[in-house]
């Protein structure tokens, strides 16, 4: 049973858009270092077709097993998801999503039981193969090739998901096309600046250890953006972001045409709030005219992929 076709000819996904910056962060300019902090953080175009590539192998063999008979499209079997999918991923990418839909024959009812047959299937071809709550990990080099069984629902796809009061089976429910165009929305309205925001959130998160899902991070940062004026500096959106973050109600998030919440907790909230008064600290050193002083604060924030000019 393929894909729907809407699925297996999408465009490809919009890169994040690096514009309105210096090129050096020589220049003495808090703009120059966001500009350079960017270019090092967002992956580029090879890194983006390496990561998709070293997917191939993986479902070339999940398709030989579980699809002997198959003469179409090789790729209507499965889709690449997730930050590499929808190009909101930090480099150095490290994990690559993949949902692989299931033939009829072997449509699991617990997701448990679908996450078996693809670690059997895989198990046999590559070494380090394991199962979390979620997929099939599979090491290939420098990336993880998470590989996520799937089934169709309601023009969405069920994938496994942690199994809750409400959810025995494990199945959790899925719309990457919705989240992928919602996305696109979003960036076209604000100029390219919600990937930006994300870009610099998710660095953040993984310098600072913010305990919160990085999926999380791109639905906050798109919320926080619909209720926006106007597109923001990438330094005032990050400022205005952890402010507003503060103040949220409290509660899961649900992504765009899916019916499964995602819990965002407030475990993170502690770290939003240090890194709003290291902004503002940067903040006060700009107007002060102390341009490597801010940047210092930044980089403290954002990590050492954060240049600071001098050093």
């Amino acid at each position: 049973m393929p894909l729907p076709p809407a699925l297996v000819k999408r465009p490809a996904a919009d890169p994040v858009r690096i514009s309105g910056f210096p090129t050096s962060a020589t220049v003495p300019v808090l703009g120059a270092c966001f500009g350079e902090f960017l270019r090092r953080v967002v992956p580029s175009h090879t890194a983006y077709a390496v990561a998709r590539g070293v997917c191939d192998d993986v479902t070339a063999v999940l398709r030989a097993e579980l699809y002997p008979k198959n003469d179409g499209d090789v790729g209507s079997d499965h889709l690449i998801a997730g930050a590499v999918g929808k190009r909101t991923a930090v480099a150095p990418i490290t994990e690559a999503d993949v949902l692989y839909l299931l033939p009829p024959k072997l449509t699991a009812q617990k997701a448990g039981d679908a996450l078996k047959i693809v670690w059997a299937v895989l198990k046999n071809r590559f070494d380090g193969v394991t199962i979390a709550e979620t997929g099939v990990l599979v090491p290939r080099g420098t990336v993880w090739v998470r590989v996520m069984p799937c089934r169709e629902h309601n023009g969405a796809y069920l994938v496994p998901g942690v199994p809750t009061l409400t959810r025995a089976t494990g199945w959790s429910i899925t719309n990457p096309i919705a989240e992928a165009a919602t996305l696109r929305l979003s960036d076209s309205l604000y100029g390219g600046r919600p990937r930006l925001l994300m870009t610099a959130l998710k660095a953040w998160r993984n310098h600072a250890q913010v305990p919160v899902a990085s999926f999380a991070l791109e639905l906050l940062a798109q919320e926080f953006y619909s209720g926006s004026p106007r597109p923001y500096e990438l330094e005032r959106a990050l400022v205005d972001f952890w402010a507003w973050a503060r103040v949220r109600p409290r509660g899961a998030i649900k992504p765009p045409g899916g019916q499964t919440e995602i819990e965002v907790g407030e475990e993170w909230h502690g770290k939003a709030k240090a890194a709003y008064w290291r902004a503002t600290l940067a903040d006060y050193h700009l107007k002060s005219g102390k341009v490597t002083e801010a940047a210092a604060e930044w980089r403290q924030v954002l990590g050492p992929s954060f240049p600071v000019p001098g050093a």
